[in-house]
């Protein structure tokens, strides 16, 4: 059976399978939250042609706007033949490139090197080896004494010296050749940054001789399609060997797609691509080389490997130059990955003399705390709901997206992203709507949601945009038109927000408790990750995301983990010190925690919290 998916693709379905199935089976972008049970009500299509009935679940979760234009959820539609589609092909806003520009890195020393040979030619007097002529020739420039070549190396040796009169280029890593090229290219060497998000993958290409950034590109996880938390993908992977596999090809898609475009945008060859580094939480990278994952998510949360690793790209299927460095940075345990190392190396400052907090936010939410006696670490199980899962209209950082609100007497004024009509709310909108809803009296530090009918002290224009719903009250941020629905946060949106961000407050207060000083002790409080750098710091103290303390403690970084990822592809110390911060971190697991429960019952009111 054929489905047209609009502007230009015809897809064939399978027997007995759903449109969601179908459109993940060839890789078409759909937002799967839940993992295709009907209970997200995330994966909205639009059916321009022989659109079905709707499904309880499209009753449940779309407005009868929505339903009227032709609005399903992918995952309850079963294809019929001249059904056609309409999805959102809206790229994200490159948030990653805008928070990584102006990032500063250290000084430069990437551990690869090339180096320009002019050979002898070969006489009756000099009958040594091709590869033996280039191997003298280097150590003599180097004074290192040098591994046998890969096979690939080897095989073209020969042609290489003659292709320009024995003057060629080598690359190498301490003593180990990687390349080979004929002329004098030294002045070209390039290597990438990849930092493999839950939500999205970002991608940086750097001049590794001059050290300068040549583009950033990102794009979302292909793995998103099969969940959109780590528990959901986890759960996805273990359940065969066939679906762990096409995890790994998922991410492995996304990130040769992201070297493609960069190839594409630079005119940098991937070839010329001879060194990598790669962060991303505990999940990412054991999806990412395959590994087993069964136990990441059961007590004890024993990972199959923390340290540091090194492979070739011929190995991961990465589509670079085939003998070229890939580095991951460590994990700490088996939900605080090698993200979190890389924002502690991509924020430094956090290694500093006194007491120093590092937040990690995205899709999951890590903690480092730094004393002069102690280094430790944590995950706080605080959902997606600061990507916008869970979320009635919550939504990624795409155009059409709120980020940003302010709520007076008059009404509601939004910022939307790419200054056109809303049609959802972003992480960052949603925590200062919280805010705005609180101070205007729309909500109390409980998280109710005020009846209008005796809300004195609210203007009737903010009363008119309480309304009753079936499971409870909502707030209308944005009215919709005649094709699109009411922006509006629901009691229930608030409570999911109450819960991602007691889960912070509480796992802060417990860590810090555990090192044995106060709140007020912190010297400071850095929160990284691209959604970060679009918080306002009043607004995450207001709403008690982090404790009270100063504001003037409160810093934001941008995405520190993709630069930690930079400095250790332009410093190769950098990834050495990552070897030493693995083994000193001390990883706590807070879900057993009796101090983490107690606090996070204390940690759900919105309002400044000691």
């Amino acid at each position: 059976m054929e489905v047209k998916v609009l502007p230009n693709r015809v897809i064939r379905t399978n027997e007995n399978e759903t449109l969601m199935e179908a459109l993940t089976r060839h890789q078409l972008p759909v937002e799967n939250i839940c993992n295709g049970r009907g209970t997200c009500g995330k994966c909205k299509v639009r059916i321009t042609g022989n659109p079905s009935a709707p499904s309880a679940q499209d009753l449940e979760h779309l407005t009868e706007v929505e339903i009227k234009a032709g609005f399903r959820l992918a995952c309850k539609v079963i294809p019929q033949e001249g059904m056609v589609i309409e999805l959102n092909f809206v790229e994200s806003q490159d948030r990653k490139e805008s928070a990584l520009l102006g990032m500063k890195v250290s000084a430069l020393d990437p551990g690869i090197e090339k180096f320009c040979l002019t050979l002898s030619k070969p006489s009756l007097e000099d009958e040594r080896a091709d590869l033996d002529r280039v191997l003298d020739a280097l150590t003599a420039i180097t004074g290192r004494n040098y591994n046998r070549p890969s096979l690939p190396v080897l095989r073209k040796v020969s042609n290489v010296l003659r292709a320009d009169q024995f003057v060629l280029t080598v690359t190498v890593s301490e003593n180990e050749i990687l390349e080979i090229e004929p002329g004098d290219t030294a002045q070209r060497l390039y290597g990438v940054a990849v930092d493999i998000g839950t939500t999205s993958v970002g991608l940086a290409l750097y001049d590794l001789i001059a050290g300068n950034l040549l583009k950033v590109v990102s794009v979302e996880n292909e793995q998103t399609a099969y969940g959109a938390d780590v528990i959901s993908r986890i759960s996805f992977a273990k359940a065969s060997s066939e679906n762990a596999l096409t995890m790994r090809n998922a991410v492995r898609r996304t990130i040769n797609h992201l070297l493609k475009e960069i190839e594409s945008k630079t005119g940098v060859p991937k070839n010329e691509i001879v060194k990598m580094t790669i962060v991303g939480n505990t999940t990412m990278h054991h999806l990412l080389l395959a590994l087993d994952v069964s136990h990441l998510a059961v007590s004890p949360f024993v990972s199959v490997c923390n340290r540091p690793l090194e492979f070739s790209a011929l190995d991961l299927g990465l589509e670079i130059n085939s003998q070229a460095k890939v580095f991951l940075l460590p994990n700490i345990g088996s939900f605080v990955g090698g993200d979190t190392v890389g924002a502690i190396v991509g924020a430094p400052e956090v290694l500093g003399q006194g007491n120093h907090l590092l937040i990690d936010l995205g899709t999951n939410c890590e903690l480092f705390l730094h004393t002069d006696k102690m280094m430790l670490a944590c995950s706080t199980a605080a959902g997606p709901a600061f990507e916008g899962a869970g979320i009635a209209y919550g939504m990624r950082a795409k155009q059409g997206a709120i980020e940003s609100v302010t709520i007076t007497e008059s009404g509601v004024d939004c910022k939307v992203i790419g200054e056109q009509e809303p049609i959802g709310i972003c992480g960052s909108g949603l925590i200062e709507a919280i805010d705005e809803m609180r101070k205007a009296g729309v909500i109390n530090k409980q998280g109710k949601i005020s009846v209008p009918e005796t809300a004195d002290k609210l203007s009737n224009e903010l009363r008119q945009r309480i309304r009753s719903v079936e499971k409870g009250r909502e707030f209308v941020l944005a009215y919709g038109t005649d094709q699109s629905a009411d922006v509006t946060i629901s009691q229930k949106d608030v409570g999911e927000l109450q819960l991602a961000k007691g889960a912070v407050c509480a796992g802060i207060k417990t860590l810090v408790e555990m090192a044995g000083i106060s709140v007020a002790e912190l010297d400071s409080v850095t929160l990284s990750g691209t959604f970060a750098t679009y918080l306002k710091a009043d607004n995450i103290l207001n709403i008690g995301l982090v404790p009270d303390i100063s504001p003037e403690k409160v810093k934001m970084v941008g995405n520190a983990a993709h630069v930690g990822a930079i400095r250790a592809l332009l410093n190769h110390k950098e990834m050495d010190m990552t070897q030493e911060l693995y083994k000193k971190i001390r990883h706590i697991e807070l879900g057993g925690s009796a101090k983490f429960s107690n606090y996070f019952m204390n940690s759900m009111y919105l309002e400044r919290l000691s």
